[in-house]
């Protein structure tokens, strides 16, 4: 076969590169967030906190774990662990005994506010780095592939029909 009529290799196509420097920058964020948590909490338990910081306390464990893409058992592991820890508190709906309302403690924005300021100088250099406009520029792209994930895997899966 000719080079001319040979098929792309899956990382020559940018779908898959796409996704490959997705998950780059993801790992790499990642790890740079881990470098400056504290002893005893993990990347989960600040992805928690900094949604809770954004969005307001309140929310259900259920609500939680849909925002968060966890499962139910997997959210109140961590909410057991950060509570432990103070960083949040569980506790009874006032309008519904049966519901459960996540709060933000103070140990918890200030915790969540330390690992930010740790982080300040790895902030800066990015914002130095790149200018504002050319993170705006990347938020449609971004934003659009986001929802159409979303609503992709959101839709039922038919079953697979077992042949006889």
């Amino acid at each position: 076969m000719s080079a001319a009529t040979a098929q792309p290799l899956a990382h020559d196509l940018p779908h898959v590169e796409v996704f490959n420097e997705i998950g780059a920058v993801q790992y790499l964020v990642r790890q740079s967030v881990i470098q400056h948590l504290p002893p005893g909490m993990t990347y989960a338990h600040f992805e928690l906190l900094n949604h809770l910081m954004r969005y307001g306390d309140g929310q259900t464990p259920a609500e939680l774990a849909q925002v968060l893409m966890l499962t139910k058992g997997a959210l109140t592991n961590i909410l057991q662990k950060m509570e432990t820890q103070g960083w949040v508190a569980v506790l009874a709906d006032v309008s519904d005994r049966r519901k459960k309302r996540v709060r933000l403690t103070r140990t918890g924005r200030e915790t969540q506010s330390d690992v930010l300021k740790a982080m300040k100088d790895q902030t800066g250099s990015l914002r130095e780095s790149f200018t504002e406009n050319e993170f705006r520029q990347a938020l449609p792209f971004l934003k659009a592939l986001r929802t159409f994930l979303v609503e992709s895997v959101s839709e039922p899966v038919e079953p697979a029909v077992a042949s006889r």
